[in-house]
C-alpha cells in the first residue's frame, strides 16, 4: 500500500516537472525568440516515465 502511494508521489512530481519544462520552453521561445527542443524531449520523457507508472500501478492494483 505505502508503495502505491510513493508512486503516486512520484507522478505528481513528474507532472510538475513537465509542466515545468514546457514552461521553460515557451518562455525560451517567446522571450528570447530561440527554440529550445531539449525542454519538449524531457517533458516528453517525464510523460513517458508517468505512463509507465500508471501502467505499473494498474497491474499491481
Amino acid at each position: 500500500m505505502d508503495i502505491i502511494l510513493i508512486a503516486y508521489l512520484v507522478i505528481f512530481a513528474l507532472f510538475g516537472t513537465a509542466a515545468s519544462y514546457f514552461v521553460r520552453y515557451i518562455y525560451t521561445y517567446w522571450v528570447h525568440n530561440t527554440m529550445q527542443v531539449k525542454y519538449i524531449y524531457k517533458a516528453g520523457i517525464c510523460i513517458l516515465a508517468v505512463l509507465l507508472l500508471s501502467a505499473v500501478i494498474s497491474l499491481l492494483s
